[in-house]
């Protein structure tokens, strides 16, 4: 009997799952323009974010624009205020509060979603699959087969040590052109059907070496750099799981966290609260420097997820209770609740109408009559039983 309400909880909750899966994707099929849009510069160079004093605040070959915001190793945050060539202007709009809130509202959602499923997995790809580092790959390009994989499998091999489960997809998403992004929204569809935690597109950047080098705990490594679509749904719950990964960073590994860039795309974060795309140095720079910086990022997800990973080799704990079948579709119902009463608000302008809306269709569906015949069909199974 305990068997079969676990099986039926199971299934219960993968089905609700499994439909708010199927909407994403649906939603997500469509590539919006800014995916489809130049991200990087092709022509060698970079820009020089520099502030109402002419001091340099970062370099970058990501491609900026008026509007987009640097958020400072310090917490500072700047808005470009005019793109001129290869100088970005910025102006500071103030400090970032070192608040210990919980994420936007999705985010929290999706954290809760996937702690009731007793997940601890995180997936990594790579929309740019060539990416190489110079001093120690001989190239800054390999097709479909860059140093920056290996830079991915330090990560995953380090979360791995942690005890969490990996999902690294070493897919190849070339030529690095235009259409990467749109190649790679795929990859991390499919990814997101294995129920992660946390979702990475690991990159690089392509300045000058100092840009990223630095000293951490005595070694020395290539700092990691967060960059966010600002034209993504979830750029609030973004930004949010960004900043606890760096708050804790900050606290841990000082140095290491180069930054927080927000331009003028969606880079597929809008696929997913807990998506980031990071850049571990540059080409410049020894990919055994971007390794060990990708190892030390590793190492503030346990307490940033919100999980205990156990030791690889130990046993999975044993769960007596079904509780957490419970939670899962406890938040499931509120999510889908939630999506529901938001389109029909949209739609109809007003929570009253919203609320005949819903009562007309509950009407029409003689809920009495169909809660009748479920318990006569229940009746005659527990009865066989």
């Amino acid at each position: 009997m305990i068997r079969r309400r676990r099986i039926s909880f199971s299934i219960a909750t993968f089905g609700l799952f499994l439909l708010i899966t199927c909407c994403a994707v649906a939603l997500a099929d469509e590539a919006s323009a800014a995916t489809t849009a130049e991200t990087e510069r092709r022509d060698g160079g970079y820009y020089t974010i520099v502030d109402e004093r002419n001091q340099k605040i970062h370099c970058t070959a990501i491609i900026l624009s008026k509007g987009d915001e640097f958020i400072t190793a310090d917490n500072l945050r700047y808005r470009i205020t005019e793109v001129k060539g290869n100088i970005a202007r910025a102006q500071l709009i103030g400090r970032e509060k070192d608040e210990k809130a919980a994420a936007g509202f999705w985010g929290f959602l999706w954290l809760q979603l996937m702690t009731a499923q007793k997940s601890n997995g995180v997936g990594i790809y790579h929309t740019h699959s060539d990416e190489s580092y110079v001093p120690t790959d001989g190239t800054d390009s390999i097709y479909a087969n860059g140093g920056i994989l290996k830079v991915g499998e330090a990560f995953a091999k380090k979360l791995r040590h942690l005890g969490f489960e990996v999902y690294h997809s070493k897919r190849p998403h070339d030529p690095h052109d235009i259409n990467s992004y749109y190649r790679s929204r795929r990859t991390a569809v499919e990814l997101l059907q294995k129920r992660p935690q946390a979702l990475f597109d690991v990159h690089r950047d392509a300045t000058p070496p100092e840009v990223y080098a630095a000293s951490v705990k005595g070694q020395e490594v290539t700092q990691v750099k967060f960059v966010l679509g600002r034209t993504n749904p979830n750029l609030s719950a973004n930004l949010d799981f960004a900043k606890r990964i760096k708050r804790v960073l900050d606290r841990t590994h000082p140095g290491l966290v180069k930054g927080i860039l927000l331009v003028a795309s969606d880079f597929n974060q809008d696929l997913a609260p807990n998506s980031l795309l990071i850049e571990v140095g540059s080409h410049t720079n020894s990919r055994d420097a971007a390794e060990r910086g990708v190892a030390f990022f590793a190492e503030a997800l346990p307490e940033v997820l919100g999980v205990e990973p156990r030791q690889p080799g130990a046993p999975a704990p044993p769960v007596p209770e079904n509780k957490g079948s419970w939670k899962a579709l406890f938040w499931a119902l509120f999510l889908v609740a939630g999506a529901v009463g938001g389109y029909l608000y949209i739609n109809t302008g007003s929570l009253e109408k919203s609320w005949y809306q819903i009562r007309d269709f509950i009407s029409r569906l003689k809920v009495g009559e169909s809660l009748s015949r479920v318990r006569d069909v229940f009746f005659r199974i527990k009865s066989k039983q």
